[in-house]
C-alpha cells in the first residue's frame, strides 16, 4: 500500500491527493476546491449509510487541461491502488477539467476553482529569483526549435516568432512571416514560463499583424526603436552569424562509460560530430546547448550507464545556465530522431540505383536561391530510408499486455499481432542468446491520453522487475513500427479500430471493436515485413484497385482482390483471414465479380480509387515530397516510408503517382509554395529519365480535407478525420483570457 493512502476512506467526509513527482501527495483540506491547470488529483469521497451504517466510497481522478501524459497515466494507476486498498468496491470515475460531472461538482458547496499552472514534474526545479530580461526565438516547421539569442534588435526576423521574457511581462512577437506552428509553439512556450516559472503572475501579451514592427511597448521593453526589423530572406547579419558559430561551438558529445571498472564521463568531441563517435557498448550526452540535450542509449550500455547518463543530462540545465524549459530528451540505437541526427555532419545513408547502375546521392532534395531558377533534374534522385540495425533476428521470447483499467493485462500467445487503435500495450522481448532486451510500448492514434502515459510507466516496471532496469524502452506509435518491432510478429500485424473500455465511468464502458457485424481491413504491402492489415471504414470509399481487403459480414467474410494487387498481400490476406473471422471460411472475390451482398455491406456502390495509375504502385511506388519555402528559399525534400500524418497543414505536398502528379494543398500553404510546387511539378515531368513526357503525367491539386480516392489509395488507413484546423484565435483567447487581473 502506497503510505499516502494510510487511513484513507476510514471515515465519512473527502480527501485528495495531487500527482507530484509521480506520487501521490495528500492536500490540506483548506485547498480542497482548488485545482490547477496541470496537475493531476485524486478525490476519495467517503459517505455513510443513515443511522451509522457501512460506508462507501467513490473516487474520481481529476485531469488538469494542461497536465502532463505522465501524471494523468500515474493518477490513473493510483486511483486503481487506491481502490485495492478499500477493497476493490468503490465507484470510479475519470474527471477531465470543464467537463467534470454533477456528481463531483456536488461536492464542492462553494465551487471549485481553477488555478494556472501546476507542480514540477520532479525532472527540473526553479529557484526563486529575480527575473532576467531574455530573448527567445521560435523557429521551424515540423520540429520547431526554441533557443535563446542575443537581447538585441539585430536578433528579430520577421520570418519567426519571438518571445521577449521581461519577467511579469511575456510578449509573444509573432514575425509578419513567420507560420503557423511557430506562432503556436510560442504561444505554447509562453503560456507554459507564465504558469510554471511564474506561478500564473505574469501577463502574455501578444504582437503580431501590422503591430509586429511598430509596438512601442514591446520595442522599449528591448531597448531599441520600432521599426526596419528584417525578411527571413535577408542576409543574416554579423550577430546572427556570431551567435550560430558560438551555438555550433558549444555542442559537446559526453561519453557516459563503465568500460573501466568506474562510472566515468568524459567528452568525445564538438562539432562537426560523427555516428562513428557513438558506440553500442554505452550511453552519450549530446549537449546542443538550448536548443536541447540528448542522451542516446546504446543498444549494450549498462543500467548504471543509462541512469547516470538521464541525471548528468538534467543537470547541465542549472551548470550551464540553460532555460528550465530546455527539453531533455532520450533517444535510443537505431531509433534516433530528426532533430538528434541534425547535429552529426556524418550519418551515412543508403540509396537505391535507378536505371543500370547510375547512384544517386540525395540530402535535401533541392535548395533553391529565390532569385536563382530551381533544377528539377535532382528530384529524380530516389532517396532510400536507412537500413536499420537489426539487435538480432527477432527470434526472441515474446510477452504482450494490454493495458486495462491502467493496469496490464497479459495478451494469451495465440493473439499475438492483434493490436487495436484505441489502445495501448507493452511488449517485453527477451533474447538471451544474442544479449538482446527490450521493452517496447505501443500506443494506438486513438488510444487515451490516460492508457499512454500508463503504458509508458508499465514499460518501465517491467523493465525494472525483469530486466533490472537494463532493457531498451522504445515507444512506437501506430502506423510507424520499426521493422524490428514488425519482424517479432513474422508478417502477421493486424490494427482492428476500438478499444478496450477503460473502466472509468465516463469513458466507453464495453469493448467497441464492433457495432453492427460488419468489418473491413485493408492489406497493403510490398515485403512479407511491411505487409499488414488495418481496419478501415466500411464504406465503398475505402476500397481500391491496388490492395487487397477483408470484408466481413455477419452472413460472410469476403477477400476482394483489388485488380493490381500483388501476390504478397493477397497471401497475406488468405492467412490472416482466420484471425479476422474464425468461424467463417473465406470467399475470394476478384474486383468487378462482387455479390450484392458484398456492396450490400458497404451502404451501395460508389466510387473508389481504380484508375489505371494503381497498376504501377508495386513497379513503380508512389514517392512524396514535401515542397516549403519557410527558411525564406523553396526546399523541396522526400519523405521515405511516408504515412498520413507525414502530410504538413502548412506546406504543399507533391505525390508521384507515376500517371498523376498530385499537388496537396495545405490549409496553411502560401501563394509562393503553391506556385512554385507547380512551376516544379511540370520541369520534373519533362526532365524525367524515364520518358515520362507532360502529354502522359496528369497534374491535379488536392485540397486538404477534400483528397479523392485516387489519392487516399496511397496511404495505409487514410483517416479523413484527422485534419482539425487549429483555431488560433480561440487559443489566443484563451491565454489572454487566462491572464492575471491588472
Amino acid at each position: 500500500m502506497d503510505p499516502a493512502y494510510e487511513g484513507a476512506g476510514q471515515a465519512a467526509g473527502m480527501e485528495i491527493w495531487r500527482i507530484e513527482k509521480f506520487e501521490v501527495v495528500k492536500r490540506d483540506p483548506a485547498t480542497h476546491g482548488q485545482f490547477h491547470e496541470g496537475d493531476s488529483y485524486i478525490v476519495l469521497k467517503t459517505s455513510e449509510a443513515p443511522g451509522g451504517g457501512e460506508l462507501s466510497w467513490d473516487i474520481h481522478f481529476w485531469l488538469g487541461k494542461d497536465t502532463s501524459q505522465d501524471e494523468a497515466g500515474t493518477a490513473a494507476i493510483k486511483t486503481v491502488e487506491l481502490d485495492d486498498v478499500l477493497g476493490g468496491v468503490p465507484v470510479q470515475y475519470r474527471e477531465v477539467q470543464d467537463h467534470e460531472s454533477k456528481k463531483f461538482l456536488s461536492y464542492f458547496k462553494k465551487g471549485i476553482k481553477y488555478l494556472p499552472g501546476g507542480v514540477a514534474t520532479g525532472f527540473r526545479h526553479v529557484e526563486e529569483e529575480e527575473y532576467e530580461t531574455r530573448l527567445l526565438q521560435v523557429k521551424g516547421k515540423r520540429n520547431v526549435k526554441v533557443r535563446q539569442v542575443g537581447l538585441e534588435k539585430a536578433s528579430l526576423n520577421l520570418g519567426d516568432v519571438f518571445i521577449l521574457d521581461a519577467g511579469l511581462e511575456l510578449y509573444c512577437w509573432n514575425g509578419s512571416q513567420s507560420n503557423m506552428f511557430e506562432r503556436l509553439k510560442g504561444m505554447q512556450v509562453a503560456k507554459k514560463i507564465r504558469d510554471e516559472e511564474r506561478s500564473g503572475k505574469a501577463k502574455v501579451i501578444i504582437v503580431d499583424g501590422d503591430h509586429c514592427q511598430s509596438d512601442r511597448h514591446f520595442f522599449e521593453k528591448l531597448g531599441a526603436e520600432p521599426g526596419d526589423v528584417p525578411e527571413e530572406a535577408a542576409v543574416p547579419s554579423e550577430v546572427d552569424a556570431a551567435h550560430e558559430r558560438k551555438a555550433d561551438h558549444e555542442v559537446k558529445l559526453y561519453k557516459v562509460s563503465d568500460a573501466s571498472g568506474d562510472l566515468e564521463i568524459t567528452e568525445v568531441a564538438g562539432k562537426p560530430l560523427k555516428k562513428d563517435h557513438l558506440d553500442t557498448n554505452d550511453c552519450f550526452i549530446l549537449d546542443g546547448g538550448p536548443s536541447g540535450i540528448f542522451v542516446w542509449t546504446g543498444i549494450h550500455c549498462s543500467s548504471d550507464e543509462k541512469k547516470t547518463a538521464m541525471k548528468k543530462a538534467v543537470g547541465f540545465l542549472s551548470q550551464k545556465g540553460y532555460p528550465n524549459w530546455t527539453q531533455v530528451t532520450r533517444v535510443v540505437e537505431n531509433g534516433e530522431t530528426p532533430l538528434f541526427k541534425q547535429y552529426f555532419s556524418e550519418w551515412p545513408e543508403r540509396y537505391a540505383q535507378v536505371g543500370l547502375g547510375n547512384v544517386y546521392t540525395v540530402g535535401t532534395i533541392a535548395k533553391i536561391d529565390p532569385n536563382e531558377p530551381f533544377d528539377a533534374t535532382t528530384l529524380h534522385a530516389i532517396a532510400e530510408k536507412e537500413a536499420a540495425k537489426m539487435p538480432d533476428d527477432a527470434s526472441g521470447d515474446v510477452k504482450i499486455w494490454r493495458v486495462e483499467d491502467m493496469d496490464k493485462v497479459e495478451i494469451d500467445e495465440a493473439q499475438h499481432g492483434i493490436f487495436f487503435g484505441g489502445d495501448s500495450y507493452v511488449i517485453q522481448y527477451d533474447n538471451p542468446g544474442a544479449n538482446v532486451k527490450i521493452v517496447y510500448f505501443w500506443q494506438g492514434l486513438r488510444s487515451s491520453t490516460d492508457e499512454k502515459g500508463a503504458s509508458a510507466l508499465l514499460a518501465k516496471q517491467i523493465d525494472d522487475e525483469e530486466f533490472g532496469g537494463s532493457a531498451t524502452q522504445i515507444r512506437v506509435v501506430q502506423g510507424k513500427e520499426p521493422e524490428h518491432f514488425l519482424r517479432i510478429f513474422k508478417g502477421k500485424m493486424i490494427t482492428f479500430s476500438g478499444g478496450k473500455g477503460s473502466g472509468f465511468k465516463n469513458l466507453r464502458e464495453h469493448d467497441s471493436y464492433d457495432a453492427d457485424g460488419t468489418r473491413l481491413f485493408q492489406v497493403k504491402g510490398t515485403s512479407e515485413v511491411n505487409t499488414r492489415a488495418v481496419q478501415v471504414a466500411e464504406e465503398a470509399a475505402a476500397l481500391n484497385s491496388s490492395d487487397v481487403f477483408v470484408l466481413e459480414t455477419p452472413g460472410n467474410t469476403y477477400l476482394w482482390f483489388g485488380k493490381y494487387s500483388i501476390d504478397l498481400e493477397q497471401d497475406f490476406c488468405r492467412a490472416v483471414s482466420g484471425f479476422v473471422s474464425p468461424d467463417s471460411e473465406p470467399v475470394e472475390v476478384a474486383e468487378g465479380s462482387e455479390p450484392d451482398e458484398f456492396w450490400e455491406a458497404l451502404g451501395g456502390k460508389g466510387e473508389y480509387g481504380s484508375d489505371r495509375m494503381l497498376a504501377g504502385v508495386i513497379s513503380k511506388p508512389a514517392r512524396l515530397f514535401q515542397c516549403s519555402n519557410a527558411t525564406g528559399r523553396f526546399l523541396v525534400e522526400e519523405i521515405v516510408d511516408f504515412a498520413q500524418d507525414d502530410l504538413a497543414p502548412d506546406d504543399v505536398m507533391l505525390l508521384d503517382a507515376f500517371d498523376t502528379i498530385f499537388l496537396w494543398i495545405g490549409s496553411g500553404a502560401n501563394d509562393t509554395e503553391k506556385e512554385r510546387t507547380l512551376q516544379t511539378a511540370g520541369e520534373y515531368v519533362e526532365t524525367d529519365p524515364t520518358g515520362r513526357t507532360p502529354d502522359d503525367v496528369v497534374i491535379i491539386q488536392v485540397k486538404q480535407g477534400s483528397e479523392p480516392p485516387n489519392f487516399t489509395a496511397h496511404f495505409l488507413g487514410f483517416d479523413p478525420g484527422m485534419w482539425e484546423a487549429t483555431n488560433f484565435d480561440a487559443m489566443r483567447a484563451e491565454i489572454e483570457g487566462s491572464n492575471p487581473e491588472e
